[in-house]
């Protein structure tokens, strides 16, 4: 576990403090000919070498700093349009590189990989994964189809308003989900408390175009705060169907 964390912090040090701002920026226009691709990867070595104290294996170092390279490169040439997507897969892929490597490092072995797949297969775990995958896009398509009367008849009080980001109400909807569930499994009552007290703070504007009715703003507000607490309820009930499927 020490080599995860030694290489994962090095990781985020070499990532996110150590490479300054005109480095991405050169990384970005020359890609692998770039100077500042070379010398982000010895950062990613020298760091890795320093927290992991294998002083007399180098080369453990430097294929982390090598594979790190790789996965730069990849984003480098297939993140055109610089997404939050393409982070994401880039910050998984490292992640995962470190985890082998640190697996490797402490004597990979087919019984160790067995044991640890019977760790996965434990009913907590099972169970937790499921709930964890039924509180994010199974919910969020619960919650839309028993709130579209509501959405429906917003659409008729104002046709064509476009008044939301795109997808922002399933991503905020997943995120409170998940830190509500996560809250409920570790017995966190009064977080779930902070969280709605929080949620709370939304406003909408008074202020809005003489072409959308007085009572929208009011109908909206009750829609989201209608969609809210289906989410939470949603989220409370599996958390609890999990506790009581993990009791001995």
């Amino acid at each position: 576990m020490y080599e995860f964390l030694a290489l994962l912090t090095a990781h985020i040090l070499a990532d996110f403090y150590f490479q300054p701002t005109h480095w991405v920026t050169s990384k970005r226009t020359q890609r692998w000919k770039s100077g500042a691709f070379y010398g982000h990867i010895a950062v990613v070595t020298i760091c890795s070498y320093l927290l992991l104290g294998y002083w007399k294996q180098p080369w453990l170092a430097l294929l982390v700093g090598v594979v790190h390279g790789i996965i730069d490169l990849i984003k480098l040439y297939y993140d055109k349009s610089r997404s939050t997507q393409w982070f994401v897969y880039d910050q998984l892929l490292h992640l995962l590189s470190l985890i082998l490597i640190a697996w490797l490092v402490t004597g990979a072995s087919v019984p160790k990989l067995i044991a640890a797949w019977e760790e996965v297969r434990k009913i907590e775990t099972a169970a937790t994964l499921a709930g964890l995958l039924l509180c994010l896009s199974p919910v969020s398509f619960l919650v839309g189809m028993f709130t579209k009367p509501w959405r429906d008849e917003l659409e008729k009080l104002a046709p064509g308003v476009d008044d939301n980001l795109a997808n922002a109400g399933r991503w905020i909807g997943m995120s409170e989900r998940l830190l509500i569930y996560f809250f409920v499994l570790l017995n966190q009552y009064t977080a779930i408390g902070f969280l709605i007290a929080a949620k709370s703070l939304l406003r909408y504007n008074d202020k809005h175009p003489s072409e959308i009715p007085p009572n929208y703003i009011t109908k909206k507000s009750e829609y989201v705060l209608i969609g809210t607490l289906a989410s939470y309820t949603a989220a409370i009930l599996i958390a609890l169907l999990v506790r009581l499927a993990t009791q001995d």
